[in-house]
């Protein structure tokens, strides 16, 4: 089994912590709270087996579904041996969705609609796990064959930009001040980031928290200015294009779909209904892809639950034909000792780009350390990976 003695390890500690608990009362645990942490760190050591394993499988010919298919049943393994006899919700946070080349994401296909990889793709892999509805998601991007020119510059903007929101990412910083640094970075690559993507603010069965930190400002959708606090949680979510970051929908089929909380409506077609009590009993609170739902009827009544907006689609964006993206995805704890980064794998030291940052703010910045050093060993809780 995958990691299978460290799970193991922290599943029983977080067993421990759970020994002779009472029924849990609804109230918003922070990253405060050890227990916390470690059901974050559990999940993102579960997310990232999955996308290490899927890249690894990332390989001319290799089929797009499979590859999908690969990332979810790792997760699900990797939990069903974890929290058992435990009232504790544990399952995919975001299906596994493999984005080729102009696609900028939510491309997880049926096994009709699917394609295989080729030589000089660009894969963006993008899946999350959730453990007790603390979520961990993680995101990269992966090159069949060797990559040079545009791609290049698009992969290298997306990390390097990530890497300047982590080292901004501190209690008392805000958000406004992370974005014009981003715009500069992306731009120094020759690149834009993508309209409309965020990095959010993540809580407990949560993934799309008020607070935010846009990539590029976008005349008309201004976002509120906030202040990070200690023991907060995001996901940092970096998408950049090698065009004008402007994505359009395409006619490719739409499979990952999440229920609409705070949505009601009388449906009138009975596999409508069926389609939405099979959705509520086993995806309530999170997104899933079509793959798992196996039976033609509740297929066809989730298009019902689609138009009355019970179902909030995650539809397959596009840049145009001609254009790369790329995505780096990870998420991050703001503990005392600095952030702590609980998903993210590295882009391939042999993906390198020909242009640099000039701007010496930047430059500055990304010579600093993400994390202060310890004198001492940190509590376990909060030791980083």
């Amino acid at each position: 089994q995958i990691l299978a003695k460290s799970l193991a390890e922290m599943s029983a500690e977080v067993d421990k912590e759970l020994a002779g608990e009472k029924e849990e009362e609804e109230e918003e645990l922070d990253c405060s709270v050890p227990e916390v942490v470690n059901k974050y760190q559990f999940a993102g050591k579960v997310a990232n087996a999955a996308i290490n394993k899927v890249a690894a499988g990332c390989v001319a010919g290799a089929d797009v579904a499979e590859l999908c298919e690969l990332g979810d049943s790792i997760i699900n393994t990797e939990l069903s041996n974890v929290y058992k006899g435990k009232k504790i919700e544990k399952g995919i946070a975001f299906p596994t969705c493999v984005s080729l080349n102009n696609c900028c994401g939510h491309f997880s296909p049926l096994k009709e609609d699917s394609v295989a990889l080729k030589e000089g793709d660009v894969a963006k892999i993008d899946l999350g796990v959730h453990v007790d509805g603390y979520v961990a998601l993680v995101a990269t991007t992966v090159v069949i064959g060797d990559v040079s020119g545009p791609a290049a510059d698009a992969i290298i903007a997306a990390k390097t930009a990530a890497d300047v929101i982590i080292r901004c990412l501190k209690p008392g910083k805000k958000n406004s001040e992370i974005t014009p640094m981003l715009e500069k970075c992306v731009e120094a690559f020759g690149c834009k980031a993508v309209d409309g993507v965020v990095s959010h603010q993540i809580k407990r069965f949560t993934t799309d928290g008020t607070k935010v930190i846009t990539n590029k400002t976008v005349p008309g959708h201004q976002v509120e200015e906030c202040t990070f606090e200690a023991h907060e949680a995001y996901a940092v979510d970096v998408v950049v294009s090698t065009g004008e970051g402007k994505c359009r929908e395409y006619d490719t089929k739409c499979t990952v779909f999440k229920r609409a909380q705070d949505q009601k409506y009388n449906l009138k077609m009975k596999t409508a209904r069926e389609a939405l009590f099979k959705i509520e009993k086993t995806h309530p609170k999170m997104p899933f892809s079509l793959r798992e739902i196996d039976d033609t009827r509740t297929r066809l009544g989730i298009t019902e639950c689609v138009r009355h907006e019970l179902l909030q689609p995650h539809p397959v964006l596009y840049e145009k034909d001609t254009e790369k993206v790329a995505q780096v995805k990870f998420c991050v704890l703001l503990m005392p000792s600095g952030p702590l980064k609980i998903t993210g794998i590295d882009v391939p030291e042999s993906i390198k780009s020909e242009k640099q940052i000039e701007d010496e703010e930047l430059l500055e910045l990304l010579k600093t350390e993400v994390k202060k050093k310890k004198g001492k060993k940190a509590p376990k809780a909060e030791e980083a990976k």
